[in-house]
């Protein structure tokens, strides 16, 4: 009836179901490489085809900063987030070691009308998606409550060790909140109230 954060979780109030984008083949088999996923209690879903359709971002929901995760299934990451996605305010934390805290976000989306999701990841080819999006909602201009964006195409980034890939984006059109991602957003209005 009343939701309370403790503080213990350091990765925020993420609400699922989770996408994913896998820049490489799942070791398993079960998701190829350059592709995005839905994880549910049921498992992996691929809906790359959804996204290649457009799907409906929502922007205010957007969350950007810093992520640690040594990659211990079963532990949630650590979140450092910005005061504000239009600036990273927050100072890279120290590594621990070998492993480093890497850029990331935190978006809701819808990828239907009653299908919400939330894309929460971070990582140079993933970051590098978000990152499209964001360019294409600029240089489109439009406005909205939502932007309805599709999957078209996969970009090659080389390192000088390495490299991955990062999904591109191009706006289709701007839409009012789907109820789905209505559902999931809080109001909070600010009076006087009695106790």
């Amino acid at each position: 009836m009343y939701d309370f954060d403790e503080g213990n979780n350091s990765g925020g109030n993420s609400e699922g179901p989770w996408l994913n984008f896998h820049a490489r083949e799942k070791l398993d088999g079960s998701m190829p490489s350059r592709s995005f996923s839905l994880r549910t209690e049921d498992g992996l879903e691929n809906v790359t085809e959804k996204m290649k359709k457009g799907v409906a971002w929502d922007l205010d929901t957007l969350r950007t900063g810093w992520c640690f995760s040594n990659g211990t299934p079963g532990v949630a990451p650590e979140w450092v987030w910005n005061t504000t996605p239009a600036r990273f305010d927050q100072a890279q934390p120290e590594d621990r070691g070998e492993d480093r805290w890497k850029k990331g976000f935190s978006i809701r989306l819808a990828l239907g009308k009653d299908n919400a999701a939330t894309w929460t990841q971070s990582g140079a080819g993933s970051w590098a998606g978000l990152v499209s999006l964001m360019k294409a909602v600029k240089a489109d201009g439009g406005s909205g409550e939502t932007v309805i964006a599709v999957l078209s195409g996969i970009e090659d980034i080389k390192f000088a060790k390495g490299g991955t890939s990062a999904p591109q984006f191009t706006v289709k059109k701007w839409a009012d909140r789907p109820d789905c991602l209505k559902e999931q957003a809080a109001t909070i209005v600010e009076g006087d109230e009695e106790f």
